[in-house]
């Protein structure tokens, strides 16, 4: 047997065969317990019945020549006739079923005594007609004699068959205790055979698979110097040869895949080192693996309550916080971390001075998307934060300054158009309105860049609390209905009231409301359609609204939540849209844009739900 489909064939039959072997041997022993059952049923119950009802006969006919004497002749009569027939129909049984040795003696004999008994009977019962008196006595005399004589050889029969089946029942136990004795003593061998042979046959074929799989294990941890002893010919015997084979070959590329790889290495260390920024490379599950020269000298002096850069831990460094919040959603597969505003900045202290970094974080994944960790640069952006805080002062300031001028000349404007320093004329009237209408535009403008400073500043701060997304939506589309109307454009709220709560600040989320809406109708032709919608999400809620407009190139969707961006076609982005970016991501929610030239817009911005309905106040 070369094959191990062979040792399996040759197992499973010789399985078969001491089952069926067991099985014939239990069957044998059973049919003979069967036949031995059958001798007592057919050879002397048979007998035993015949007698029986022969006896009953028997009487019944004594009975009837009682009923003559006592003068009941007719009823005597039929008795007689009906049970000497019944008596010779059982005779024929008991005749017809000698079994027994002296049984047939004992049958002719009845047979003889039973013959005169009934020519008696017959003769006494059809022709006596004499007084009872005399016939009682030819009864006793002659009748009841051959009667019991008779019924006494009935008896005979009855037992001599009766201690027939005592003794074929003594047999058939016998026989029953034999067959038990040896099939359970077969059973017994079969079955010690069987688990000897299964033992060493297991033993034969699972003992290399079992070191097969124990050694393929210890190749996947990485363990090559693995190899099995193998000396059959069979399936087994040539996957023992495969398996030495590959661990040899693995050994090898390894061997020359090692050198390789260093050098790879190397390269990457000098690329991440020649990186004048700070980079910092994580594993999958977040710890640091690699860091470049730039991140060696920064952490080293900021590192804090004793953080040792060899074994970096960045929750001992300033700023590692906001580090490892990026690297976590690097990780959990947002996309990368490159933010402009507040959240992405991280400030540390190098040397007694403040610096400010962008962080920037993006996971790394095999082609089937398998994360393979993550890297996040920290790019100095002093100077331009710097720059940022002048700029926001300068219009808080430059804002606040105008503000009051500029109340001056709308008051002044408003008074000339309601013509309380005189009558105006047509001319007059329109140019006053235009300069009243541009003095509201700046107005709003002032009022947008004082409250973006604020934000930005943190001046502003927002009371958030439980807000209903349905009251949110209706309050924007109530204020906005007749505009809606005065361009015939069809305003819609298809916010539903079973949309979960959401945490925001209910003025600044109506502000955002207000924003996009007016900008929605701004930029939507007549009959158009403007719809704002609300959706559930993970922990968020998610607004959205959306028309169907002039719609915005593809080019310029970066930039459209900028400060006053000039985009395509001459067309300038004021405050509005980066007042919506800030008061959205100072509520911890973000916003985003669709469009199409042609097909309209869709701007989304979330909000976060549930919470507690208590009032907290939180800063940007």
């Amino acid at each position: 047997m070369s094959s191990l489909k062979q040792k399996l064939a040759f197992s499973y039959g010789l399985l078969i065969v001491m089952i069926l072997a067991v099985s014939a041997w239990s069957t044998y022993h059973l049919l003979t317990l069967g036949r031995a059952i059958d001798v007592i049923l057919v050879n002397n119950y048979k007998s035993i019945l015949a007698a029986e009802n022969m006896k009953e006969a028997l009487e019944r006919q004594d009975s009837a020549a009682l009923f003559f004497i006592a003068g009941h002749e007719e009823k005597a009569l039929g008795q007689f006739e009906e049970n000497a027939a019944s008596f010779s129909r059982e005779y024929e049984v008991a005749a017809n079923n000698i079994t027994e040795v002296g049984e047939r003696e004992i049958v002719a004999d009845i047979d003889s005594r039973y013959q005169a008994y009934r020519r008696g009977l017959n003769t006494f019962l059809r022709r006596i007609e004499k007084a009872p008196v005399e016939g009682s006595a030819y009864y006793f005399a002659r009748l009841e004699p051959e009667f019991l004589a008779l019924k006494l050889r009935l008896d005979d029969l009855l037992h001599l068959n009766q201690q027939a089946m005592v003794k074929a029942s003594d047999r058939a136990t016998r026989e029953s205790r034999r067959a038990e004795v040896s099939t359970g003593l077969m059973a017994a061998m079969a079955l010690t055979i069987a688990l000897i042979f299964a033992w060493r046959f297991t033993r034969f074929v699972a003992g290399p698979i079992t070191a097969l799989t124990e050694k393929a294990k210890r190749i996947g941890e990485g363990d090559l110097d693995q190899h099995i002893d193998a000396s059959s010919r069979d399936e087994i015997g040539v996957l023992a040869f495969e398996f030495n084979r590959m661990a040899a070959r693995l050994r090898e590329i390894r061997r020359t895949d090692y050198g390789r790889l260093l050098v790879e290495q190397k390269k990457s260390d000098v690329v991440i080192d020649s990186i004048g920024e700070p980079v910092i490379v994580t594993d999958a599950r977040g710890k640091v693996s690699k860091i470049n020269e730039a991140a060696r000298s920064l952490f080293s002096g900021s590192a804090r309550n004793g953080a040792n850069v060899s074994d970096l831990s960045l929750s001992g460094l300033a700023g590692g916080e906001q580090i490892l919040g990026a690297l976590r959603d690097a990780i959990a597969m947002h996309p990368p971390v490159a933010s402009e505003d507040a959240s992405a900045m991280v400030p540390i202290t190098i040397g007694g001075s403040h610096h400010s970094f962008r962080l920037r974080a993006t996971p790394m994944r095999d082609s089937e998307g398998h994360l393979l960790g993550a890297v996040t640069l920290l790019e100095d952006v002093t100077a331009l934060a710097e720059l940022d805080k002048l700029k926001t002062e300068f219009i808080s300031l430059a804002s606040s300054k105008l503000r009051e001028p500029l109340d001056s000349l709308r008051l002044g404007l408003h008074a000339l158009t309601e013509s309380r320093l005189g009558e105006l004329n047509e001319e007059q009237t329109s140019m006053l309105e235009d300069a009243r209408d541009n003095a509201e535009r700046l107005d709003e403008l002032l009022g947008d860049l004082l409250e973006l400073a604020e934000i930005e500043s943190g001046a502003l701060k927002l009371a958030t609390e439980r807000v209903r997304p349905i009251d949110l939506a209706r309050d924007a589309v109530e204020r906005f209905r007749f505009a809606a109307d005065s361009k015939h454009i069809i305003l819609e709220n298809n916010v539903w009231p079973d949309v979960s709560w959401v945490i925001a600040d209910r003025k600044a989320a109506g502000r955002i409301l207000d924003n996009l809406l007016s900008n929605a109708i701004r930029h939507t032709g007549r009959d158009g359609r403007v719809i704002v919608e609300a959706r559930e999400g993970v922990g968020r809620i998610f607004f959205s609204v959306r028309d169907t407009g002039e719609g915005i190139p593809e080019k310029d969707l970066p930039a459209v939540f900028g400060r006053f961006v000039q985009l395509g076609a001459g067309k300038n982005i004021g405050l509005g849209l980066a007042l919506v970016k800030r008061l959205v991501e100072a509520q911890g929610g973000q916003v985003s844009v669709e469009s199409r030239v042609g097909e309209g817009s869709i701007f989304t911005f979330s909000l976060p739900a549930g919470g507690p309905s208590s009032v907290r106040t939180t800063g940007y």
